[in-house]
């Protein structure tokens, strides 16, 4: 590709993504928050937290304290429990899915379940203190998230129980 004489119209219109703006078009996307105006998705930008996770590394073990959720905008993780005979696969979450959500609810919450990293893995974690903040701000926007967070964790009870169900016919 040729370079622009003026050098300084080469990038003018190039729209480079900050990794700020990759957080939030990840965020944009998911259940949780599809509610959300561009202004509060921008807020919840400011509030999450991201971070690179090595092949292997676990990201939470089975019977930690959850202090909140996460996010998949890059790679997979695997979700593995414990059982009488040594780790259970459950699933394998890819971009976009979200785990450890009962934390962000859940007082005395215990992880049911370990996750591990299966590659480079981007996490945007969302933890308590982080809904706890947007509750007392913008309480609007607490309240469309904890909607859409109820709807997802009933529809999780009802699937689960459904398959418990068939399991043991």
């Amino acid at each position: 590709m040729e370079q622009h004489p003026h050098f300084l119209w080469s990038d003018l219109f190039r729209r480079e993504r900050s990794p700020a703006s990759l957080v939030v078009e990840t965020l944009k996307e998911n259940i949780l928050f599809l509610t959300l105006s561009k202004v509060e998705l921008k807020y919840l930008g400011n509030l999450v937290h991201d971070r690179t996770y090595q092949p292997e590394e676990p990201v939470f073990q089975q019977n930690d304290r959850g202090i909140g959720m996460y996010v998949i905008g890059k790679g997979r993780v695997a979700i593995k429990t414990l059982g009488p005979k040594g780790d259970v696969l459950v699933t394998i979450l890819s971009e976009g899915s979200f785990f450890g959500e009962l934390a962000l609810v859940d007082p005395d919450n215990l992880r049911t379940a370990s996750a591990i990293a299966l590659e480079n893995t981007t996490l945007i974690g969302f933890f308590k203190p982080d809904l706890q903040e947007i509750l007392e701000r913008k309480p609007s926007m607490g309240v469309k998230i904890l909607f859409q967070l109820s709807t997802v964790l009933g529809r999780r009870l009802l699937e689960t129980t459904e398959k418990i169900t068939r399991l043991t016919q």
